[in-house]
């Protein structure tokens, strides 16, 4: 079955996009930073200009078309026009994880042969120093905020101020930049996306100008965005879809784009910043509805009844509205009620008052989750796809929305179900293969179209759903085959649980490995009357049965026989990319969680009763 929406074209590169903003907009306010505790704005006309200085600054450094300038830093203007100013000069920009570890982090500077690295602050440029001698390629060393040094201002070799690089690029021919920009050409090599590596070592995905302009373009179309938008930059700009979001789409639509101060504080910066446009990875929006249903718990019993009975009928309206169906008018009455005197005071409370395009992207998420916010007035929207596509292939929109579903593929994208199931992607987005590797790249690309190693279907209406990864479909020692994400998506629902894992290939059953949020753990073991500590919870017999107990009427029922889950297992502590079982993307590395947990699971099929806890 194959899927095709209309085309539409984009500008010639992003750099093109910033050119023409500064130009139009010249002092509007464009990137908004925090500075002495309030925001303060980077113009258009100062955008542009210091992204010019930046690539001249760096062309000053001996930096030529194709070499790898790689950023290790948060979210923040530096990143943006570090990025910028390598892309302008025809080299290629690479983010880099801020929570790499130390290997990670060797690994994509030698792959790519990084000859410029900007870092943060003295924590990163410590970090890049330790690692000096493994990195031959690498030239300079450029940090933003630098350590305080004896005597002042002195740098070790290699090393200057991304201030200093900047008054290098303000000595030089400004012309130079406007030439390099014209001869640019959106076949060329723009930027290198390392995957997360799930399996392995992450691979570089090469994606053309090309590619980033012509994207964002269809996704600014797809979910109509104007220039009135208002956008809050904090997930990883090393990820493809933070940089469409804080990056190329801004800039060919004259958005404005605020920075938050650091992830943990996040929730004050929405509420300062109030965006138009927020965008979550899965992780993100579970920790809000676990905050959120914890602070209904704490609310006076009149409340509590109010809010459920509010959240109730706003659940029974969006869905009915989401669906197309006919609002009954004492419904919509009820439901506006509620949105005055209920969701509008909450919704501003936590900063999403003016929130109108609300979306997660980069795993599965629970339908137990977008319900729990669609009951909240706030409608989570799916969007699918990967770094191999320059982010995006089926988004839901405002006016076409099926919860639960991966939405319609973009206009100019075409999605095509293989035989096997798998999901295949033909479009502008397709990226240019993987850097360095050959090999993968044929398997990743045939006849023009990209093979993405996700499972799933099409229905009548175009709108996409998934059902796995190919590489981690299990089949039983019995011949039966599924997905263990979906029945992952089932267990994280029980609180208090953070994440899950099935295992069970070649295995004549399953059994899930169950790691405990310790965020949820406090209000749950408190209610529950069990210990609030994690670690004697993974074992109280009495928290292990709630568990079977659960799982053997929310969960099991909604599976195939041969799917549900026999044993299971608790580990007292969330998984975390520090503990090697997340990738810096918070998806779960399979591999390195069965390797670190060997000796648990297989417990869990040689001991004759069923072990419960770790």
């Amino acid at each position: 079955m194959e899927s095709e929406r209309p085309n539409l074209e984009g500008p010639k590169t992003v750099l093109h996009a910033l050119r023409d903003q500064a130009r139009q907009r010249g002092g509007s306010p464009a990137l908004w930073t925090k500075r002495s505790g309030s925001y303060q704005p980077t113009s258009w006309r100062d955008y542009l200009l210091r992204v010019q200085r930046c690539a001249l600054g760096l062309s000053q450094l001996g930096v030529q078309t194709g070499d790898a300038i790689a950023i290790l830093s948060f979210n923040r203007e530096e990143w943006i026009v570090a990025d910028l100013g390598a892309m302008a000069l025809g080299a290629v920009a690479v983010g880099i994880y801020t929570n790499s570890s130390p290997e990670q982090l060797q690994y994509v500077a030698q792959h790519c042969a990084v000859k410029v690295l900007v870092v943060e602050n003295a924590r990163y440029l410590a970090a890049v120093q330790a690692l000096r001698t493994q990195l031959p390629a690498l030239q300079h060393v450029v940090v933003i905020e630098p350590p305080v040094m004896d005597p002042p201002g002195s740098l070790p070799e290699g090393v200057l101020t991304f201030a200093q690089l900047l008054e290098r690029g303000a000595a030089q021919d400004p012309a130079r930049f406007d030439a390099s920009l014209d001869a640019l050409e959106p076949s060329a090599l723009a930027t290198l996306i390392y995957t997360s590596g799930t399996t392995g070592n992450p691979k570089g995905v090469m994606l053309s100008h090309r590619n980033l302009a012509w994207t964002a373009s269809q996704l600014v179309h797809a979910v109509e965005l104007s220039p009135r938008e208002i956008l809050l930059s904090y997930l990883p700009l090393s990820h493809i879809a933070e940089q469409l979001a804080s990056i190329h789409g801004p800039l060919l639509y004259g958005i404005e784009v605020y920075f938050a101060e650091s992830f943990d504080m996040l929730g004050a910066n929405l509420r300062e910043v109030r965006p138009t446009v927020f965008f979550g990875v899965p992780r993100v929006w579970e920790k809000f509805k676990a905050r959120a249903e914890e602070a209904i718990r704490g609310q006076p019993l009149a409340k509590q009844k109010l809010l459920q009975a509010s959240m109730k009928l706003a659940l029974q309206r969006n869905l009915l509205a989401l669906s197309r169906q006919r609002v009954p008018i004492t419904l919509e009455l009820a439901y506006q009620a509620a949105r005055r005197v209920v969701f509008g005071p909450l919704k501003e409370k936590i900063g999403l008052d003016r929130a109108r395009i609300l979306v997660t992207s980069a795993a599965p998420i629970g339908r137990d989750v977008l319900d729990f916010f669609a009951s909240m007035d706030l409608v989570v929207r799916e969007v699918y796809g990967q770094s191999e596509v320059t982010g995006p292939t089926s988004v839901n929109t405002e006016h076409f929305t099926r919860l639960g579903t991966l939405g319609r593929p973009m206009s100019g994208v075409k999605v095509r179900i293989a035989e096997d199931g798998e999901i295949l992607v033909h479009g502008e987005n397709v990226c240019l293969g993987y850097y360095k590797e050959p090999a993968a790249t044929a398997e990743l690309l045939e006849d023009g179209w990209l093979h993405s190693g996700d499972v799933g279907a099409l229905d009548p209406d175009g709108f996409l759903r998934i059902t796995g990864r190919k590489k981690e479909i299990i089949v039983t020692s019995g011949g039966k085959k599924t997905a263990p994400s979906n029945i992952e998506l089932l267990l994280k629902a029980v609180a208090p649980l953070g994440n899950a894992m099935v295992v069970g290939d070649r295995r004549n059953y399953l059994v899930a490995l169950l790691a405990l949020d310790p965020e949820k753990v406090p209000a749950f073991a408190r209610a529950q009357g069990l210990p609030t500590d994690p670690a004697l919870l993974a074992k109280d017999p009495r928290f292990l049965d709630y568990l079977g107990r659960t799982f053997d009427a929310e969960v099991n029922p909604r599976l195939s026989r041969f799917e549900t889950i026999k044993k299971f297992a608790v580990v007292p502590h969330d998984f975390s990319v520090e503990g090697g079982e997340l990738t810096p993307s918070l998806k779960v590395r399979r591999k390195p969680v069965e390797q670190k947990y060997a000796a648990l699971i297989e417990a869990l099929y040689t001991t004759p009763q069923a072990v419960k806890s770790a």
